[in-house]
């Protein structure tokens, strides 16, 4: 797979893969969850999420939990429709900047699987 990572273009992207993350950082978490294709699954924490309300939940939790802005700083799209986007997050959590992937596999338009790691 190759791991090279272009400058975030959002005009390159797939348009939910756009929305989530504008929906994310806006805390727009009924946005968020209609985004997601039905019996999708989040991989975040170690934790997995499925279903469009645990989806919802997740969202909700995961942006209240901690003060932070983000960064968009780089993506790249595999073979197979699957997009990875770089996140820089800066905050009050323990470290206080980390660089999260955000990968997201697509189906029928909609974020079949999402799953967050460094």
């Amino acid at each position: 797979m190759n791991d090279t990572f272009t400058a975030y273009d959002p005009a390159t992207l797939p348009a939910s893969v756009v929305a989530y993350l504008d929906a994310h950082d806006e805390k727009r978490y009924a946005d968020v969850a209609a985004l997601f294709a039905p019996g999708a699954t989040v991989l975040d924490d170690g934790k997995t999420y499925e279903g469009i309300e645990a989806i919802r939940a997740w969202s909700e939790k995961s942006s209240a939990e901690y003060t932070y802005t983000s960064t968009r700083i780089g993506q790249r799209t595999a073979d197979g429709g699957q997009v990875t986007v770089r996140v820089r997050l800066d905050g009050n959590f323990p470290g206080g900047t980390v660089v999260l992937r955000y990968r997201f596999t697509l189906r029928a338009g909609l974020i079949g699987d999402l799953a967050i790691g460094v």
